[in-house]
């Protein structure tokens, strides 16, 4: 066996040394990327345990009024104007219901790696219009003026290639949102245009607006700026994650400029899809949808 001198017997330490190091280096990004994981796998959890206590009454609210309000007219004598009144109250808390629950389902849906595109030629002025309808009692009961400025005012081709109820939902949460942040005798402004083979429609509000770090979460699962017992919104925190999701399987972008204390302007836009393209999935077993933004070790 050969001796080393002492210049190879430095070398070869420094060398050990030098691969320790990097072992030493590559175990602490390791540990960093872990402990990063378990905070957003502990952050996840408590989100849905939230999101699971605050369902419960968003869905059992609403079930409950409208048990009630149904039975008292079932039950007595009412002049017609109560009647109407009643009426009136039931549709609205079954509509708050119905739209909680196909967002539960479209979630459901996209976290399955379920949702698939049916593409077909829309006609997008009328698409929006049946949106703004189905919210006019909602923007009514706050005394909210919704203006649309129309693709066909603005002289665009109306008819875009694209999946209708993947837009249709991306819409109405926008502006359910929209709606439901604004101040009362408000104004919410949509605008529909067409650009370089992309459909582009803005959504516009004159609410509360958010700080720019809220911006940055608003569009992860179960987030709500507004939680606990006291809030004074609506929703589960679902609505904003399935806009992203909708917009991301139909290739197109989302984007959000907020002002504190004067409002929010989203805007998306979406890439018109071939006339013959065959329907595909968000994604083979779902967990872009889950665990989007985890880094990979």
């Amino acid at each position: 066996m050969n001796r080393l001198t002492d210049s190879e017997l430095i070398q070869e330490l420094n060398k050990r040394f030098k691969e320790n190091e990097e072992a030493l280096n590559a175990l602490r990004v390791m540990t960093k990327k872990l402990e990063k994981l378990n905070r957003k796998l502990q952050e996840a959890e408590s989100l849905k345990s939230n999101f699971l206590s605050n369902i419960r009454n968003e869905i059992n609210n609403p079930l409950t009024s409208i048990i009630c309000m149904s039975k008292e007219l079932a039950g007595e004598t009412l002049d017609s104007e109560t009647v109407s009144s009643i009426a009136g109250m039931i549709h609205s808390e079954a509509f708050n219901l119905d739209s909680q629950l196909r967002n539960i389902f479209a979630a459901a849906e996209f976290e399955a790696g379920e949702a698939a595109l049916s593409i077909s030629k829309v006609d997008m002025d009328m698409l929006i219009n049946s949106t703004i309808e189905l919210l006019d009692h909602k923007a009514d009961k706050k005394r909210i003026k919704v203006n649309y400025m129309s693709l066909d005012e603005s002289g665009d081709e109306t008819y875009f290639n694209t999946d209708s109820e993947k837009v249709q939902i991306v819409i109405f949460n926008l502006l359910g949102n929209a709606i439901e942040y604004s101040h009362e005798e408000g104004q919410v402004e949509l605008k529909a245009w067409r650009h370089e083979g992309h459909m582009n429609i803005s959504v516009k509000d004159h609410g509360m607006g958010m700080d720019v770090p809220d911006q940055e979460i608003i569009f992860d699962r179960f987030r709500q700026l507004d939680t606990g017992v006291a809030k004074s919104h609506s929703g589960h925190g679902l609505g904003l994650s399935i806009i992203k999701a909708a917009i991301e399987l139909l290739y197109g972008t989302v984007s959000i400029e907020c002002v504190k204390d004067k409002g929010c302007v989203f805007t998306i836009s979406i890439p018109e899809a071939e006339s013959e393209m065959e329907a595909y999935t968000i994604s083979n077993d779902g967990n872009e949808f889950i665990f989007e933004g985890v880094e990979e070790f």
